[in-house]
Parts: C-alpha cells; sequence; structure tokens
C-alpha cells in the first residue's frame, strides 16, 4: 500500500496530526497497539489557561486557545459527538492568596482569562474560608470519547492496523520507507512514553512522569465548574466527576496505587465536604521532555523518520495548535517550526 504518511500511535498526538494530514488530502495510515494503554486514554483533558504558582499565562495561550477551539468543533462535525466542554475553573484560595490573586492578574495582563476580582461567596459543600478565584476559558477535553470515535473512524476506512510496531520490519530510505506491506514518503512517530525506547530518537531527554486519577459518583453536588486546589475536581455529567491528579516521576508504571488513591482523596476532602464514592482509579505515564515542551521534527540523519510527541500534561491545549504547525511544515506550507519544540535542539542543530 504506497502512502504519504504512516503514523504509529493513536493517542492524542497521532489522532490530532493525522486528522490535520487528512484535511489536507493526505493518504495516511495508522499502526497502533490495542494492548498498549495511553496516556491519552486515562488523562482528565483539563484545559487550564494560566500557570497558579505564578500566576501568568500559559506558554503560548494566546495562539493555542483558538487553534484548540476550532480543532475539536471540526472534530465534533467529523465525528458527531461532543468533545469539548468549556467551564470556569474555581481556584480556591488558601490564605492570603486573593490579594496575590488580584495584584498578579493586572500585572500579568490574566483578564481575558480570570476574573480579576476575587470571590468570597460562600457555597455548599465546598471549604473557601479565603474565597476563590474564577479562570475563564476553561474547561475539559473528553479524549477516551475522543479517541475512540476517532478509532472507530479510522476502522470503518480501513486506514489503522491494529498492531505492535516491529521496528525490524522497518526499512528506511532518503526518500521514504517501506514497512511490511506499506510504503511511505514519511513515518511520524506519536508512541507518548514508549518513544523512549525508540531507536531512532535516543538523543531525546524525556522525563516521563506517572500520573494517577479518580473516577467519582457524587449524588448531592451540582456543579458546572472545575475545583482546584493542589488537585482538580472535574465534573465529567450525570453525577461522574473526575478527580487528579499525582505526579510520579520514579515509579514509571500503568498501576494505580493505594499511595495515590489516599493522597487525592486528602486533597479532596480539605475543600469538599460532602460524600463521595471511587468508581474507577487509573494510572498512565506522561509523555514529557527535559524542558517540557513538546517534540516535533524530522530526524536530522533520516529524512523519512519524523516525531510528534512531549505534548504532556497541557496536551490537549498544545496538541491541536502543534499538530496544525507540523502538519502545515510536512505538506509545504510553512518552512520551519517552533524553535521551542524542534526535534533538532536534541541533535545539536539549528532549528
Amino acid at each position: 500500500m504506497e502512502l504519504d504518511y504512516l503514523i504509529t500511535g493513536q493517542g492524542l498526538a497521532g489522532t490530532l496530526l493525522g486528522f490535520e494530514l487528512m484535511k489536507t488530502g493526505q493518504r495516511v495510515h495508522f499502526i497502533d497497539a490495542p494492548v498498549f494503554q495511553k496516556a491519552s486514554s486515562v488523562a482528565a483533558g483539563l484545559i487550564n489557561p494560566v500557570v497558579f504558582r505564578r500566576l501568568n499565562k500559559s506558554w503560548l495561550v494566546d495562539e493555542l486557545y483558538p487553534h484548540m477551539t476550532e480543532t475539536y468543533a471540526e472534530l465534533e462535525n467529523l465525528l458527531g459527538r461532543r468533545f469539548f466542554f468549556p467551564m470556569k475553573i474555581c481556584k480556591v484560595f488558601g490564605q492570603g492568596e486573593a490579594d496575590f490573586w488580584r495584584k498578579k492578574s493586572v500585572e500579568n495582563q490574566l483578564e481575558p482569562y480570570v476574573t480579576v476580582e476575587p470571590d468570597f461567596t460562600p457555597r455548599p459543600f465546598l471549604n473557601l474560608p479565603y474565597g476563590c478565584g474564577w479562570v475563564e476559558k476553561s474547561g475539559r477535553v473528553d479524549l477516551p470519547g475522543l479517541l475512540d470515535s476517532f478509532k472507530k473512524h479510522l476502522l470503518q476506512g480501513n486506514l489503522l492496523q491494529p498492531e505492535i510496531f516491529d521496528f525490524s520490519k522497518l526499512e528506511v530510505h532518503r526518500d521514504g520507507i517501506r514497512y511490511k506491506d506499506f510504503e511511505a514518503r514519511k513515518i511520524i512517530f506519536c508512541e507518548g512514553h514508549r518513544a523512549s525506547q525508540n531507536p531512532f530518537f535516543g538523543n531525546i531527554k524525556f522525563r516521563h512522569t506517572k500520573g494517577e486519577v479518580l473516577d467519582l459518583t457524587v449524588n448531592n453536588y451540582q456543579a458546572d465548574s472545575i475545583l482546584n486546589k493542589a488537585c482538580f475536581f472535574m465534573p465529567a455529567g450525570e453525577n461522574r466527576f473526575r478527580l487528579g491528579a499525582t505526579y510520579n516521576w520514579d515509579q514509571l508504571d500503568e498501576i494505580p496505587t493505594e499511595n495515590g488513591k489516599n493522597e487525592l482523596t486528602s486533597k479532596l476532602e480539605h475543600i469538599y465536604t460532602a460524600d463521595y464514592r471511587i468508581s474507577g482509579h487509573r494510572a498512565g505515564i506522561r509523555p514529557t521532555t527535559h524542558d517540557r515542551r513538546p517534540v516535533i521534527g524530522m530526524h536530522p540523519g533520516d529524512p523519512a523518520v519524523a516525531i510528534f510527541n512531549g505534548l504532556g500534561s497541557k496536551g490537549c491545549l498544545l496538541g491541536p495548535y502543534f499538530a496544525r504547525q507540523f502538519s502545515d511544515y510536512l505538506t509545504g506550507n510553512t518552512g520551519q517550526l517552533h524553535p521551542e519544540v524542534d526535534v533538532a535542539r536534541y541533535f545539536g542543530a539549528e532549528p
């Protein structure tokens, strides 16, 4: 089978990039192992345009946000299902944080993304002794729903091979690749944390993190916003909530732990006083790099080999913008990638 692009991995990165390439008429095929756990499938899908620790804008958010809303709307139209749910974030304050919020919101020009004045309104079942602040232009993406719907779309078009990629079957040439019965101009690796074992990209300084999330059922608390203080407590529809997330740099496996569960429930119970029931507990490994930037581009020694990875915990916000940029780069509509994401930075080459 002759292709333009063979994509390995149908997590968030592979899905978004494949979608952008297919929009331009490129012949795209996916290889994805159904037995592998994806960080995308267990991620909460949180969209947060600000960094709470310093209270400033998230990196490139002014450019990222419009692309994000446009891309998810296009996917919703294609797949006939809603994936992006805008909702505010209620940032719960500790002592003295209300003044910090008011000051930094003005200094860092956050007004399009936050309500500058703190809110001291009491709310049922919430522990808010020092008030809260509101984040606008935030929300959640139904990542499991998106990935499953896009997978079905690919299977209907015979565009997905459900198998484990076998590097021993890959032949790489200057002008293309061959893999089993596929011939393609380029192969693009979108493998998530498994890129650490990719023989082409050993130079990349990955710093993966394990994250755990809980699914909760709540009967007497109605919310249309995401609660945040050292954790997030996110409505997921029909009395369901998602609670997360932990960060573990040492135990890099996909096994939920009692410690992770206890950490999350302890944080929740500092701010939420009503009953809840744990209905699910999942773990995944976030593909992150040492500088917390995505890693995108062509292998400098093998121009038929590419990577799109490292979206990390802000992948739902970063992914649409950089998938569009990389698609434009691959199809000749732009001459360069953003220098902070170009894979060339790991090979001593100029981006």
